[in-house]
């Protein structure tokens, strides 16, 4: 199995991380207070979402099982996205990147995974280690800036 990641998927995983990086930017640089916190409940919502189809995405996988435990895992991001979409922006970057975090480590741990393609894990990581560090970062910006 190849470890190519195919083009048009590294150009749409790498299109993904744009609202990351523009919303965090926004959320950090805005001169006006409203716009910086329209952009981090922005930044908040998109990650909420992604993290509901990095949930899909097990899904899918689970299908060919259809096995309680692999099922019940794949809605566990959606739930924790849809929690942090009602709280703080400040509590919900925390619970975001180490969600992020957790999924990319057993990602890593059940490699490879027969299910996925070799590819897929290789742009996984790639694409997680880049949310994980901009969730970091605005973190570390908005623990300044208070």
């Amino acid at each position: 199995m190849s470890r190519q990641i195919p083009p048009a998927a590294a150009w749409l995983g790498g299109a993904g991380l744009i609202p990351f990086a523009a919303a965090a930017l926004c959320s950090m640089i805005a001169d006006d207070s409203h716009l910086r916190a329209i952009a981090l409940r922005a930044f908040v919502a998109y990650s909420a979402v992604i993290l509901a189809f990095l949930g899909g995405v097990r899904w899918g996988a689970a299908l060919g099982d259809a096995d309680w435990r692999a099922l019940i895992v794949s809605v566990v991001p959606s739930l924790i996205g849809f929690g942090c979409v009602l709280i703080a922006a400040e509590h919900a970057l925390k619970v975001l990147a180490l969600t992020y975090a957790v999924i990319g480590i057993f990602d890593v741990m059940r490699r490879p995974a027969p299910e996925w393609p070799a590819w897929f894990m290789k742009l996984r990581g790639r694409l997680t280690g880049a949310v994980v560090v901009i969730h970091g970062v605005l973190l570390f910006v908005l623990a300044g800036q208070g």
